[in-house]
C-alpha cells in the first residue's frame, strides 16, 4: 500500500510540473501607443495618460488630464530637450535632458538617450522579474510577475517599492495589437507599493520619528495597446503642441527676411463671426504704395459696415500721403495722416507728422524685438514647414472684447527645399508664409483660435492694375494721348511691358499716375493709348507739391515722340514712336473692374488689417470712427 503512495505522489508531481512550467517571459515591442489609468490611491485621485514611445525615434510623449487640466510632456533625444506643457495656459517650458529627466540613460558624450522598453516599464530579466501564476483582470486571462525595487537617486532620495505586472496570456486570448514579434507582451495592470523620504540613506522604521516617511499605492490600468503597424506615431507629436509658446529652447532660427515688393493671397476664418473672409494684398516698398481688395457680401447685413460689402480696393499711397478707397461706383479719398493707426493700418507709421511705410517684417509683426520662439518642423497640407511663435498683447482679436488683449501667434513658414508654382512662374524663394495661427488667451476665450491660410505669395512688384486709382479723378483732372509705334500690332507682352516702364522713365511718374492700353491703329501700327491724371487734392501738401504735374509729364512724352527719342527694346525687338503721331484729349475716368481684373483676383485674401491686426478689419474701424470724408464724388 506505501508504495501505491508513493507512486501516487510521484504521478502527481510529474503532472504538476508539467501543468505549471513558468511561460516564455513577455517580448516588449520597441514602438508603442497606449492609454493608462493612473489610480493614485494614496492621494485620492486619478490622472488620465496617453503614452507615444518610439525607441527608432529616440522620442517620447506623455498627454495627461487630471482635474480638468491638460499637460503634454516630450522627451525629444535627438536634440536633447524636454518639453512641459499645460495646454490650457497655452504655455511651455523646455529643458535640456539630464540624468533626472524621465526616460533618460547616460549616453555618448555627455548625452543620454531614451531608455529601453524594458527600462520605462521596469520589468524584465535584470528586474528580477519572477512568474507568479495567472490570474484574471477586467475578464482578461492574464499572466502575474513580480519584482521588487529599491534605489537611492543622485538627489538623495530613497524609494522602495514592489511591483505586480499582469500581462494578457499570449494563447487563447486575442489582443489588436498590430504586427508585431511573436510572444509581444501586451500590459493589462500594474499595481505598486512602496515606501520613500526625502532623506538621504534608507529610512529608520519606527527609530526616529522626525524622518519623513510616506507609503504609496498606484494602480495602472493600461488599455487600447498598440504596437508594431498599429502604433502610427505623426513624427509632429515629438515637438513642442501647437497653439503654445514654448520658453528657454536652445535649438533656435533666424526668423525669415520678407522681401520688398509682393502679393498674396488669404482667407482669414473668424470664429467669433462665424464667417470666413478673403482678400487679395499688394505691398511694393520701392513705390511706397501697399493695395487691398476684399469683397465682403457678408456685410451687406452688418450694422455699420454694409457700405463696406461688395468689391473694394482700399490703397495706401505714401509718396501722395493718400488713401483711395475704390469701388465699382463710387471713390473716397482721405489723408494717410487722418487713417493711421498701429492696430488696424500695421503697413503706415507716423514719424515726425509724416506717415511711412514699415519695412515687410514689422508689416507683419514678425520682428526679433517680439522675442519669436522657433518650434521645429510642421506639415501644413503636406508642405514642410517652420513654425516661429510669438506671445501678443498689443492685438484686437475678440471684437466684443477692449483692445490690448493677449493673444498667440503662430507662423508656419515653408522650407527652403520646398518650391511653388505661381502665377508668374515658378518661385524658388526660401520660406513662403503658407500660414498663420492666432490664439486666445482671454479668459473665456481659450478655445477661440483664428486661422489664416496665405496662398499665391509671388515676389515682385504686384500687378499695376491693383494700384490703379483713376477712377478718384474727373474727366477734367484726366488726359489721355495716343501715338503709334512703328510695329505691327502683336500681343507681345515683353513688349507691352518695356512700353509701359519706358512711359514711366519718359514722363518721371510712377506707374499709379498713367494707365497704358495697346490697340491695332491705322495701318495695323501698334497703337498705344495713355491715360495721366493730376497730382491729387487730398493728401500731404509738402508731398504732393514735389510730385512732378500732369502737364509737364505728358510735355516729356510729346517731346520724345516728335524727336523720335521714345524707344523700346526688348530681346527680340527695336522699336520707334512715330513722329508727328502724337495726339492728346480729355478722358473718361475708369469706374468699374474689368472681368479679366475681378477674375484675377477672385476671392482670395483677408485684409492685411486682419491678417495681423488679429480680427478687425481696418476699414471697419475707418468706418467706426468719426472721421470726415473730406472727399467724396460719385462716379457714374
Amino acid at each position: 500500500m506505501l508504495a501505491y503512495v508513493h507512486l501516487a505522489v510521484a504521478l502527481a508531481f510529474v503532472v504538476d510540473v508539467g501543468y505549471c512550467q513558468d511561460p516564455p517571459f513577455p517580448i516588449l515591442p520597441d514602438i508603442f501607443i497606449v492609454n493608462v489609468e493612473a489610480n493614485i490611491l494614496n492621494r485620492n485621485y486619478t490622472v488620465q495618460v496617453k503614452e507615444y514611445f518610439d525607441t527608432s525615434r529616440q522620442a517620447s510623449r506623455f498627454e495627461s488630464l487630471r482635474n480638468g487640466s491638460r499637460h503634454v510632456s516630450v522627451s525629444d533625444f535627438q536634440s536633447q530637450v524636454q518639453y512641459s506643457t499645460d495646454l490650457d495656459q497655452r504655455t511651455c517650458t523646455a529643458r535640456p535632458l539630464t540624468s533626472m529627466s524621465r526616460l533618460a540613460t547616460p549616453g555618448a558624450n555627455g548625452t543620454f538617450r531614451l531608455e529601453s522598453v524594458s527600462d520605462f516599464f521596469q520589468f524584465g530579466k535584470k528586474y528580477h522579474d519572477g512568474y507568479v501564476g495567472t490570474a484574471e483582470v477586467r475578464g482578461i486571462p492574464c499572466y502575474e510577475y513580480t519584482s521588487n525595487y529599491t534605489n537611492t537617486s543622485a538627489s538623495g532620495v530613497y524609494t522602495s517599492y514592489s511591483m505586480k505586472w499582469y500581462f494578457a496570456q499570449q494563447d487563447g486570448w486575442g489582443m489588436p495589437i498590430g504586427d508585431v514579434p511573436p510572444g509581444a507582451a501586451v500590459p493589462v495592470r500594474l499595481v505598486l507599493n512602496g515606501v520613500s523620504n526625502a532623506t538621504r540613506g534608507p529610512p529608520s522604521f519606527g527609530t526616529n520619528a522626525s524622518v519623513p516617511v510616506h507609503t504609496f499605492s498606484h494602480v495602472y490600468e493600461f488599455t487600447n495597446f498598440q504596437a508594431g503597424s498599429l502604433a502610427v506615431i505623426d513624427p509632429e507629436l515629438f515637438n513642442p503642441p501647437d497653439g503654445v509658446y514654448c520658453s528657454g529652447l536652445t535649438v533656435t532660427k533666424d526668423l525669415p527676411v520678407l522681401p520688398d515688393a509682393f502679393s498674396l493671397y488669404t482667407s482669414y476664418s473668424a470664429p467669433t463671426r462665424n464667417s470666413t473672409f478673403s482678400s487679395y494684398y499688394a505691398y511694393d516698398r520701392n513705390r511706397q504704395e501697399t493695395a487691398t481688395f476684399f469683397n465682403f457680401a457678408s456685410l451687406a447685413n452688418i450694422t455699420n459696415f454694409s457700405s463696406y460689402a461688395g468689391p473694394h480696393r482700399i490703397i495706401h499711397n505714401v509718396r501722395e500721403g493718400t488713401q483711395y478707397n475704390i469701388t465699382e461706383s463710387s471713390c473716397d479719398m482721405q489723408p494717410l495722416d487722418s487713417v493711421v493707426s498701429p492696430q488696424f493700418t500695421p503697413d503706415l507709421s507716423l514719424l515726425n507728422g509724416h506717415v511711412t511705410l514699415n519695412d515687410p517684417n514689422t508689416l507683419f509683426k514678425f520682428t526679433a524685438d517680439r522675442n519669436f520662439s522657433y518650434q521645429g518642423r510642421r506639415f501644413v497640407d503636406g508642405i514642410q514647414c517652420d513654425l516661429w511663435v510669438a506671445m501678443r498683447s498689443d492685438a484686437r482679436f475678440v471684437r466684443s472684447l477692449p483692445a490690448n488683449q493677449s493673444s498667440l501667434y503662430a507662423y508656419y513658414f515653408s522650407q527652403p527645399e520646398w518650391q511653388f508654382d505661381t502665377f508668374s512662374g515658378l518661385l524658388t524663394q526660401s520660406h513662403v508664409p503658407v500660414l498663420m495661427k492666432i490664439y486666445s488667451l482671454e479668459p473665456g476665450y481659450e478655445n477661440t483660435t483664428a486661422t489664416v491660410t496665405i496662398g499665391n505669395y509671388e515676389v515682385g512688384p504686384p500687378r499695376s492694375f491693383m494700384f490703379d486709382d483713376s477712377s478718384c479723378f474727373t474727366s477734367a483732372q484726366q488726359t489721355t494721348v495716343t501715338f503709334t509705334m512703328d510695329t505691327s500690332f502683336d500681343n507681345n507682352r515683353a513688349l507691352r511691358g518695356g512700353i509701359f516702364r519706358q512711359l514711366g522713365q519718359t514722363m518721371n511718374l510712377t506707374s499709379d499716375r498713367y494707365h497704358v492700353d495697346t490697340y491695332p491703329g491705322p495701318g495695323n501700327y501698334l497703337t498705344v493709348l495713355v491715360r495721366v491724371h493730376d497730382v491729387p487734392t487730398i493728401g500731404d501738401p509738402s508731398l504732393l507739391a514735389r510730385l512732378p504735374s500732369k502737364r509737364s509729364a505728358l510735355r516729356k512724352l510729346q517731346d520724345a515722340v516728335k524727336r523720335g527719342t521714345f524707344t523700346v527694346t526688348t530681346d527680340s525687338m527695336t522699336v520707334n514712336a512715330q513722329s508727328g503721331s502724337y495726339s492728346a484729349s480729355s478722358s473718361s475716368p475708369k469706374t468699374t473692374f474689368s472681368s479679366a481684373e475681378m477674375a484675377g483676383l477672385g476671392i482670395g485674401i483677408l485684409i492685411i488689417g486682419l491678417l495681423i491686426g488679429a480680427g478687425a478689419v481696418f476699414v471697419y474701424q475707418r468706418r467706426m470712427k468719426s472721421v470726415d470724408v473730406p472727399y467724396n464724388r460719385e462716379t457714374s
